[in-house]
């Protein structure tokens, strides 16, 4: 099964402006035209030149997250350099600012990313530490807050409010959803769970140690001794698929949507819940036809890895040991208890100025963003349903890199076929 994105859009009755752009929506289809003028004179290639460098399997470079501040200035983070980039409302470069270091709270000791504009006045970014920047709109720092948990996602509210998804680890992996007070430091939480436990749903290697084999022939790692793990997650199994996601309205409310169940609960900024209600999705589900061909997959990618070792002298012992662990949880593939009763709801959330809801699921049609148009209320009932189109770009429906901001979309796109050195700044009308 190939993950795909199908879009579930819920209508807020939160602003009577809602109506121009479900009109909209309710054409069929959505044509993004890119602003020629826009960002004319930026080459992004120049500006971000590790789009090319690479780690293994993915580019660092191209991982990039924007927000659009009130006057439309934008600010993207250049992570492999730990520098924060402006532009202004025409997309021409301004500045950088921020550096790498570690003595001066307004140092970035891990690599920063942007996350969103605090009451119009500061823009700020987290890092894997826990460290939150703050820096006004000329790029001076102003604060530093630093959180005893790993931020996955936050958003701005209104009121010097912030609404944070957080990972914290320990016997039981967690995720909660804080309300932070950019004054006092202060979080209130208003949401908690529990992470599955992954073992069961991921390849698990300890390559400095044979591990142990039951005697019904299935892998376990070893349990005298905690060598250096390497985990591989199967299919559609990780977590990461079924955490929160989070964003607001333009009236401050915060939306809290969840993957797992499809429900979308929204509060106010100070935490108090307001409404919920849960999305008329049917999420799919994987079959024994898919799990066959992952199993089938992994066989293939194994056998290629074996041969690779067999022509080659280079840490024979380790690829060896790697190959025989591995080949041991094979049989994890096809087990159905090693997936999900069903794919997430959703994938992302996000929200236009209009407070529609974006909500972007799993689905089995290749290259489909096509969404459903749902009214806020108890029922979420459908009125319509559109696609977003460009005929240039390779859209990505990240909201780190697809923001709206007065009736345009800002986005950090490639043009079709271009690769890693195509990527550019791009401000697209809706039509």
């Amino acid at each position: 099964m190939k993950r795909l994105f199908f879009l579930f859009l819920i209508v807020l009755t939160l602003s009577v402006q809602a109506q121009h752009r479900s009109s909209m929506y309710k054409d069929g289809e959505i044509q993004l035209v890119p602003d020629a003028a826009y960002a004319k004179h930026t080459d992004l290639n120049q500006l971000f030149p590790d789009a090319s460098q690479s780690e293994p399997a993915k580019s660092r470079g191209v991982v990039r997250s924007m927000v659009v501040a009130p006057d439309g200035s934008v600010f993207m983070s250049l992570r492999t350099k730990h520098l924060i980039c402006k532009f202004d409302k025409q997309g021409n470069f301004v500045k950088t600012f921020g550096k790498k270091g570690g003595k001066k709270p307004c140092d970035f000791i891990y690599e920063p990313t942007v996350q969103g504009i605090l009451d119009g006045k500061c823009v700020y970014t987290t890092a894997v530490d826990g460290r939150m920047h703050f820096f006004d709109l000329n790029g001076n720092w102003v604060k530093t807050i630093t959180l005893k948990y790993m931020p996955l996602n936050t958003y701005p509210l209104k009121g010097g409010k912030i609404a944070i998804v957080g990972f914290c680890v320990g016997k039981q992996n967690r995720t909660s959803v804080r309300i932070l007070d950019f004054r006092t430091g202060v979080e209130r939480e208003i949401f908690s769970e529990i992470q599955p436990n992954q073992d069961n749903a991921s390849i698990v290697i300890t390559p400095n140690s044979r591990g142990e084999i039951d005697s019904e022939g299935k892998y376990h790692v070893a349990t005298s001794y905690k060598p250096p793990v390497i985990g591989c997650s199967l299919p559609f199994s990780h977590d990461m698929y079924f955490r929160v996601r989070v964003a607001a309205a333009t009236d401050g409310s915060l939306i809290v949507a969840n993957p797992s169940n499809g429900q979308i609960t929204v509060y106010n900024p100070q935490g108090q819940k307001i409404k919920q209600f849960t999305a008329d999705i049917r999420p799919e589900v994987i079959t024994k036809e898919d799990r066959e061909e992952y199993y089938q997959k992994a066989v293939r990618e194994l056998k290629k890895l074996e041969d690779d070792v067999l022509k080659s002298d280079k840490n024979k012992e380790y690829w060896n040991e790697y190959i025989y662990q591995y080949k041991a949880q094979l049989y994890k593939f096809r087990d159905p208890a090693s997936y999900p009763d069903h794919l997430p709801y959703f994938s992302e959330m996000m929200i236009d100025e209009d407070n529609n809801i974006l909500l972007f699921r799993f689905t089995r049609e290749e290259g489909s963003n096509k969404f459903d148009v749902y009214t806020y209320d108890h029922k979420g009932v459908r009125i319509a349903s559109s696609s977003f189109v460009s005929d240039s770009y390779e859209l990505k429906i990240n909201p780190a890199v697809f923001r709206f901001h007065n009736r345009c979309i800002y986005s950090y796109v490639s043009k079709k076929d271009a690769g890693s050195n195509g990527y550019e700044l791009v401000k697209f009308n809706l039509r």
